[in-house]
């Protein structure tokens, strides 16, 4: 899915920052940001929870990466 939106230009370049310092395309830096929501409105409140999230994580960048390349 594509989505345009018109950001500030302080957080344009915040964002921006912020990926290259990752040396991450922007594109892939807000994706990131975006699915790291869910964590921060539900925070995980055992160690196995946190492992849980982490786990899940590791595996959809498995998945995406692996449709990107097929």
């Amino acid at each position: 899915m594509n989505i345009s939106i018109e950001l500030p230009s302080d957080l344009e370049n915040e964002l921006s920052a912020e990926a290259s310092q990752l040396k991450l395309p922007l594109s892939e830096y807000i994706l990131r940001v975006l699915s790291f929501r869910p964590f921060l409105q539900n925070p995980p409140k055992t160690g196995l929870d946190l492992v849980a999230y982490w786990e899940s994580i590791v595996w959809v960048r498995i998945i995406v990466t692996t449709r990107k390349v097929s």
